[in-house]
């Protein structure tokens, strides 16, 4: 495991308070989460996740980095949170993905219900996030796909449940592919903020709060 140094995390500060992060890898002079650990820390512009790092918080953290909103990308909030994220380690990859999951299917995929209530599949969107089950996502995949009077947002919709039936795959596979999981609920919140089209989404399901959540487990700042 690549040690994460107090050198590293005083270079990554200081790169952080004079440095924009963008959407997407960036450049030296303006990179993403992942790219400025990695920065700091080998001097290299990637967006690998160190191997003293937390893989499922790595692939979380660069999805929703993407996904979230400039101004939130960078608050002090998630500035003050990134130097907190190598060194986690993947002994505990398991309860990070748990925290994860409940955040997606009790947080972020409601936030549609609105929308699903308003052109049919609302009870099956409902099922789908109180039971979190491969059944419940096909059921809600389908109900989407029926509503063709609502084109529009059927095919967000639609997008959203994709994302979430590659989510409740993924969780159920080995452990070494938790990632992958983690991947697919970051999209996951993509596609819903897409669906949902409201100014305060971003705000009401939180993502530096999961990240965060994610990083301390039980909520040190250690």
């Amino acid at each position: 495991m690549t040690d994460y140094t107090t050198d590293n995390r005083l270079n990554l500060e200081a790169y952080l308070a004079t440095h924009t992060l963008p959407s997407g890898l960036g450049n030296k002079e303006s990179a993403c989460t992942m790219a400025a650990i990695n920065l700091a820390m080998s001097g290299k512009l990637t967006a690998k996740i160190p191997d003293c790092m937390s893989e499922v918080l790595g692939k979380a953290a660069i999805g929703l980095q993407d996904a979230m909103p400039d101004k939130m990308r960078n608050s002090a909030r998630y500035k003050r949170l990134i130097p907190n994220m190598p060194g986690t380690g993947r002994a505990q990859e398991q309860e990070r993905l748990a925290i994860l999951m409940d955040w997606m299917w009790g947080v972020v995929l409601p936030q549609i219900q609105p929308i699903a209530d308003e052109h049919g599949f609302g009870a099956e969107w409902q099922s789908m996030c109180r039971e979190k089950t491969a059944a419940a996502v096909y059921a809600a995949t389908h109900a989407v796909y029926a509503a063709t009077h609502a084109a529009w947002a059927a095919a967000r919709a639609a997008a959203a449940v994709e994302a979430a039936r590659a989510a409740v795959g993924a969780a159920r596979a080995a452990d070494d592919a938790a990632w992958a999981a983690a991947d697919a609920a970051a999209w996951a919140a993509a596609r819903v903020a897409a669906a949902a089209a409201r100014d305060d989404f971003w705000e009401t399901i939180d993502p530096i709060g999961v990240l965060a959540r994610m990083t301390y487990l039980t909520g040190d700042n250690t």
